[in-house]
């Protein structure tokens, strides 16, 4: 199977030029390295590089490559900052300004990706010559993407403009989110995603074209997840247990035998899971070029740099609160062990299971002391690789999400033994002791309270937490707040409408349409 090939066919794409009509003619100088739009999509070649182009934006610093996860676990429970950034400490502590420069990067990069895909909306249909099919997969892997981008946007920022169109003339590059609501984006995003439902295939082992066999883009499986994401997180649980019905009984995942191998740098293990619906995919490579973003070049390293943010040996930004820790040691296995999940999500000292070293040399060796415990997931913890050639991929869906999520949408809607029947397989994976017939028993309030629990075990440092947390309303229930506040002191400054990010202020300078959020 190969990988999307990003690396080469994107470099031709101009991503920038779109709208130049609308200046002086005077001013309009062809860059003989970067074609307009009207030069570019002419072909079957193009119109794969335009898409690919897209899937680039995945691995920059306002994607996956480290703002979006560190802004979902910084807000969590799960994490604290202790980082010399005031930004990290800022949004972690509900604080940050609008005027903090470092607001712009995820605001930027997830509006590249939009761009891009919208240039790819516009321009693929209009190509002669091609196949019709690759056609239409090409258009839906583009509505998966713009959609992923708004759902990010939206839940991150609120009320985000609604930018469907490349710009065509100067009113168009001052778009206005005076009067959009996040109801209206999700529309939107359910609109893209049905869109790319029809088009998608469950797989691209058998399709027709160049695409053939490359691993990492996006299928009906991925669009469907977060198809049904979308309705849940609007408590819509009849809407959403289809979809995620459809992804379970698809016959196309399954849980991988080891949760540890979710997070190698080992290529022929990441590639060989069948648990992995969707992901950011980095490499290890040591080229020398990082790719906080920019165009990209030949010689981009595509690095995870959660990596080196989330590692005690590097800039060690963040580290789990003790509400994590102990959470996650309070079930045994059924050989009396620590759950494996906890060895996979952090990092400490633990001789009777095995562990005793960290970062490739004894624990002692390395300074740290009995009692102390660190970040493990997505890290370099097990053998001190260099944090700056990380390669884990980053899961942005994956199937025991997709689990768990079903499981609470059967409970919801009157199915509660087989919600127990899944929370169990996904303990299984983990050599729990079975409690299905235990949980089928259960009450709606007992069970979302199990479940809670599991998605942590499960789900810890990947970002859900912090949604499953806004999505239950516990910023909005006293006694929960007061929950948080004593799982992590970060809290105790947060205030109502906080748990957006602020619209960047340089965006509220430059564009006088645009107006802040509850966050501003």
């Amino acid at each position: 199977m190969k990988s999307i090939p990003f690396r080469n066919k994107f470099l031709l794409m101009a991503f920038f030029l779109i709208g130049m009509n609308a200046c002086n003619d005077s001013l309009d100088i062809a860059d003989p390295n970067r074609l307009s739009s009207e030069q570019f999509y002419e072909n079957e070649d193009q119109a794969v590089a335009a898409v690919d182009a897209i899937y680039n934006t995945l691995i920059i610093d306002g994607m996956y490559q480290r703002i979006t996860p560190i802004y979902n676990d910084g807000r969590s429970d799960e994490l604290s900052s202790r980082s010399p950034w005031t930004f990290m400490t800022g949004f972690s502590s509900f604080t940050l300004p609008a005027t903090d420069g470092a607001t712009e990067i995820f605001w930027a990069g997830h509006y590249i990706m939009v761009s891009r895909a919208n240039q790819v909306l516009e321009n693929i249909p209009n190509i002669e010559g091609m196949s019709s099919d690759l056609k239409e997969r090409l258009l839906g892997q583009a509505y998966f993407l713009r959609a992923l981008a708004y759902f990010n946007l939206t839940n991150v920022q609120d009320i985000v403009p609604l930018i469907l169109e490349t710009p065509k003339g100067s009113e168009s590059f001052y778009p206005s989110n005076a009067e959009v609501t996040q109801e209206m984006i999700y529309a939107q995003v359910k609109e893209d995603l049905g869109n790319a439902i029809s088009r998608l295939p469950v797989n691209y082992d058998n399709v027709s074209g160049p695409d053939r066999g490359q691993e990492g883009r996006a299928t009906k499986g991925a669009a469907q997840s977060l198809l049904g994401t979308v309705h849940l997180y609007e408590g819509n649980y009849s809407e959403a247990l289809p979809l995620f019905r459809d992804v379970v009984t698809s016959g196309e995942y399954s849980l991988a035998p080891n949760y540890a191998d979710l997070f190698s740098q080992d290529p022929a293990k990441e590639k060989s899971n069948p648990g992995r619906i969707f992901w950011a995919e980095f490499t290890t490579s040591a080229n020398s070029d990082f790719n906080w973003g920019g165009d990209p070049t030949v010689n981009w390293r595509q690095f995870l740099a959660l990596t080196p943010t989330y590692s005690v040996g590097d800039f060690f930004d963040f580290y789990p609160t003790r509400f994590l820790y102990d959470e996650m040691r309070k079930e045994r296995t059924v050989d009396g062990k620590l759950d494996p999940r906890y060895h996979a999500t952090i990092l400490s000292y633990e001789p009777a299971d095995g562990y005793t070293t960290a970062y490739g040399v004894d624990w002692a060796a390395r300074g740290f002391k009995e009692g102390d415990y660190f970040i493990k997931k997505y890290t370099n913890a097990v053998d001190g690789a260099d944090a700056f050639t990380s390669g884990f991929n980053y899961h942005i869906i994956r199937y025991a999400d997709v689990l768990l999520m079903y499981a609470e949408c059967l409970a919801n809607t009157g199915n509660m033994s087989e919600a127990a029947k899944m929370v169990q397989q996904v303990r299984d994976r983990a050599n729990l002791p079975d409690r299905e017939a235990e949980f089928a028993t259960y009450s709606l309030s007992q069970f979302m309270t199990q479940l809670e629990h599991e998605r942590i075990m499960e789900l810890a440092i990947e970002g859900k937490r912090w949604y499953d947390i806004k999505r239950w309303g516990y910023l909005d229930n006293s006694a929960k707040l007061s929950e948080l506040k004593a799982h992590d002191f970060e809290f105790n400054t947060y205030t109502t409408g906080k748990d957006y990010i602020p619209i960047p202020q340089s965006e509220l300078d430059r564009n006088v349409n645009l107006v802040g959020n509850s966050a501003n």
